[in-house]
């Protein structure tokens, strides 16, 4: 039976691995800011380990039960997981659960007691796991994505009691804002010469990043000025020996994580996306908010919501599409391949279609001007509005 206590407003728990530079992890802490004034908000993380991400006036929980290596630790770490949160939900007498991540969203359902669980399903490569995606899609009280396409998909398969799409928030007026500043002095010489082609991400295959300096080498064929930089965490070094051996190591910049990485890419001329697969990629947002034209893969998800209004006609499309607010192009094909001079079909494409892109300066000024006025639909307030309509519904 649930604890007799004097609740002045909705007390909502927000769980989540770590605070580790990453797209949930970022989604949640801002989650957090945004509802902390209307409900009273618990931030429970496993581990309070690498915190990237400001929580400040946010209560932390810190279960100190981060990864451990071992099969048989990680199913003992997740029942310890469990027992915690369980008594915690019980002890704060928790309205709303919502959880971020795989691992948080099954510690989540499985540690439910009087509260309404919300699972966070955010990325097709959280679907890999059947068994683990049917046991938190079947037992959450409602599925919450970020894209249409992936609500569709998750209740086409499983049988899920509630579900609902809540587009990933973007901070339009901080980021602008940050875009004014200085950026690295080290970087200068680079953003400001010559036709800079951005794109950012952490150090991972899923991010196709062996594909994009591919393409980037086939594109200064035809236009030896154009550069590109990666901003995100990570070493890259065989990325770095894929440019060397194409000879263009000292026209791609590798960032490295920065705080501010607004202020690099808003000195950009063209922002891609080489994805395997995204939940919401909020960059494509971040760079439009920001008058920086995009050219994306059609990769599962997000990029055809994104940049098309009516995107139904455009999820299945092959060949390059010419949406309302960016380009769309074929699904890069073929494993890591990180040999110089090999390059697949759609590589070809894509680097043929960023080629007319610069050289078309009225479609050019077209994507950066409808990019704008796209971004600023995705913006906090709207985002708000939806977590608290949801919220409303679930604690009647």
């Amino acid at each position: 039976m649930r604890k007799a206590m004097n609740k002045d407003k909705k007390r909502i728990m927000l769980i989540v691995p770590m605070l580790h530079q990453g797209g949930f992890e970022r989604i949640c802490a801002l989650t957090a800011k945004l509802l902390k004034d209307r409900y009273k908000i618990y931030l429970v993380v496993f581990t309070t380990k690498d915190m990237f991400y400001d929580v400040s006036g946010i209560e932390v929980i810190d279960l100190d039960m981060g990864a451990v290596d071992s099969r048989i630790g990680k199913v003992l770490n997740v029942f310890k997981r469990v027992n915690k949160l369980k008594k915690l939900k019980r002890e704060l007498n928790i309205d709303i659960s919502y959880s971020f991540g795989m691992s948080a969203n099954l510690v989540n359902v499985l540690s439910k007691t009087c509260d309404v669980t919300w699972a966070g399903m955010r990325a097709y490569g959280d679907l890999d796991n059947k068994s683990k995606s049917k046991l938190i899609a079947t037992k959450a009280d409602r599925v919450v994505s970020c894209t249409k396409i992936m609500e569709r998909d998750i209740c086409d398969t499983y049988s899920v009691k509630a579900s609902c799409t809540v587009y990933n928030p973007c901070d339009l007026e901080l980021l602008r804002s940050q875009a004014k500043e200085n950026i690295n002095s080290s970087f200068d010489n680079f953003v400001d010469s010559g036709i800079i082609i951005s794109s950012m991400g952490r150090e991972d295959d899923v991010k196709g990043f062996w594909h994009l300096i591919k393409i980037v080498y086939l594109v200064r064929k035809q236009l030896p000025q154009v550069k590109l930089t990666i901003i995100g965490d990570g070493e890259y070094t065989e990325y770095k020996e894929l440019a060397k051996k194409l000879g263009m190591e000292r026209d791609v910049l590798f960032t490295g994580v920065q705080k501010n990485p607004f202020a690099i890419l808003a000195k950009t001329d063209i922002y891609m996306l080489t994805s395997d697969s995204e939940g919401f990629p909020n960059a494509l947002i971040e760079a439009m908010a920001l008058g920086v034209p995009c050219v994306s893969v059609n990769c599962k998800t997000g990029p055809a919501e994104i940049l098309h209004r009516e995107y139904e006609k455009c999820i299945d499309v092959k060949d390059v599409f010419y949406a309302d607010y960016g380009i769309i192009t074929p699904v890069l094909k073929g494993k890591k391949d990180l040999e110089p001079q090999v390059f697949t079909k759609e590589e070809k494409i894509m680097a043929d279609t960023v080629v007319k892109l610069i050289n078309d300066k009225e479609l050019l000024n077209k994507y950066k001007e409808q990019g704008i006025k796209r971004a600023d639909e995705f913006g906090m307030e709207v985002y708000t509005q939806n977590i608290c309509k949801y919220i409303n519904e679930d604690t009647k």
